[in-house]
Formats: C-alpha cells, structure tokens, sequence
C-alpha cells in the first residue's frame, strides 16, 4: 500500500515572465520541490491574487519499507 505525504506552499506573487519562455520565481520554486520528488497535485486561488498549491510525494517511510524487499512472487503450481 502507498503512504503519502503532502506539502501546501504559497507561490510567490505573479510576475511577467522572464526570458526563458514560462521561468518565473513561482515556476523556480516549484522546480525546486520537484527535485525533491514532490509533484502538484491542485492548487486554490487565495485572496487577492495568491496562490495555494498542494504537492504530494510518497511517504519516506513507504519507501525505505518497500527498500531491499524481495519482489512478490506468484505461488502457483
């Protein structure tokens, strides 16, 4: 069974994007968290103008019980 774990953060207020095509400190931020395996999953529009957005990856702990175990193996004759 997947264990998750969820992260909200706050996106840093919109600006017009940079050169590269889409990069912005809000793009950089999530950019970031994916580097450590988070991955968005919603988001919510706050008041004026702020932005929510709810990331999850799976729980540490799912992962290092699933870490070195055998694959399960059919038992049929």
């Amino acid at each position: 069974m997947n264990t998750w774990e969820y992260l909200i953060v706050g996106l840093p207020p919109f600006e017009p994007a940079k050169d590269t095509k889409g990069h912005s400190s809000a793009v950089e931020l999530l950019n970031r968290e994916g580097a450590d395996g988070w991955e968005a999953v919603g988001l919510s529009n706050l008041p004026e103008g702020a932005v929510a957005v709810l990331l999850k990856r799976r729980s540490s702990d799912d992962l290092e019980s699933r870490r070195g175990s055998p694959a399960r193996r059919s038992t049929g004759s």
